[in-house]
């Protein structure tokens, strides 16, 4: 039987490693053939749309894959793009939205079919996130155990799904190390995708967000997550050779709040606030690109009002080009950059 996850296969755990201290260790650059980051899914909300799936990232750097993001549908997703689940070695969640982590309990299952049944999957898989992410990962756990149970019964000897999955839940603002091994180092900061909500104390500590910095042998990738203006992620941001960016088309999204609560006695100033404040418009994604010097700003997590598909490109463009002049692709699904 496995212990529960202590390490990916051949990693180590930066585990609460303050400050970016251990940013001058070495990263192994021999034999590596492939660095790509695929967009799985960019649509932005949790809202189900025809064309662009929920949040979630894939970052391949040779023979390791790490997940950004479990949106739903991550694993069609991951299907899609020729990846099989049991060679996924990290995950990391950027926020407990739901648009961001409701394929958690589809990947957990369906990877642990394969670990227990098929003995593909040589070690467990840490999952790192805000506080609360621990508990998420037990309580999905905890309710695919009925069927887990029925499942052993066709393969006897095989190991329970909780010592195959494990939550790690990020507690400090940061900017923190949170994960290294011999091709890649993360590093985490706190964003301001919750700055104006009054959220209270919670069981597992206070509701946090996270944007990442993936360090490879080749190349910087930020990914914001979602996010507001933030200080803390233009820090982050820095000089990176590709910052993944969300965007927002605000105007749309807050005609649309505005004609779905018209006459229902509902506050949507919350909302609008929200939307404002924690997210970026595509003036605010040229300005922090252009102020950190990134080489190449990609956009996904496209938000749109409910029933719109495609974004307004040419005037989003339009917006960034007032600050930015470097290359800037919209994203699609399973397109890799």
């Amino acid at each position: 039987m496995l212990p529960k996850a202590t390490m990916t296969r051949r990693g180590i755990l930066g585990t609460a490693m303050a400050g970016m201290a251990a940013s001058a260790l070495p990263l192994r650059a021999a034999t590596l053939t492939t660095d790509r980051w695929i967009l799985l899914g960019t649509g932005g909300g949790p809202i189900p749309r025809k064309t662009r799936a929920q949040p979630a990232n894939l970052l391949q750097i040779g023979d390791r894959y790490y997940l950004i993001d479990l949106g739903a549908g991550v694993t069609h997703q991951l299907t899609l793009a020729g990846i099989n689940l049991s060679k996924i070695d990290v995950a990391f969640i950027s926020h407990l939205h739901l648009d961001h982590s409701a394929g958690l309990a589809s990947f957990i299952a369906l990877d642990w079919v394969e670990a227990a049944m098929r003995r593909l999957r040589s070690s467990p898989v840490p999952i790192y996130g805000p506080p609360g992410t621990q508990q998420v990962v037990e309580g999905t756990l905890k309710s695919i155990s009925i069927q887990a149970n029925i499942f052993m019964a066709e393969s006897p000897g095989a190991t329970p799904p909780d010592q195959w999955f494990s939550g790690r839940d990020i507690k400090q603002s940061g900017p923190l190390e949170i994960y290294r091994d011999d091709v890649l180092r993360v590093t985490a900061v706190e964003n301001t995708h919750y700055s104006t909500m009054k959220l209270p104390e919670r069981s597992y500590g206070r509701d946090m967000s996270f944007a990442y910095r993936f360090e490879t042998p080749r190349r910087s990738i930020v990914y914001t997550g979602d996010t507001g203006p933030s200080p803390a992620v233009e820090k982050l941001a820095m000089g990176a050779d590709v910052l993944v960016s969300e965007v927002i088309d605000l105007q749309g999204v807050i005609g649309d709040i505005r004609r779905a609560t018209t006459g229902r006695n509902i506050d949507e100033t919350p909302m609008i606030r929200h939307m404002e404040m924690e997210h970026l418009t595509p003036e605010n994604v040229g300005a922090m690109a252009a102020r950190t010097k990134v080489k190449k700003l990609v956009l996904t997590h496209i938000g749109l009002p409910p029933n719109e598909e495609t974004a307004d490109e040419k005037s989003m463009l339009s917006e960034i080009r007032k600050n930015y002049a470097g290359p800037v692709i919209f994203g699609r699904d399973l397109m890799s950059i």
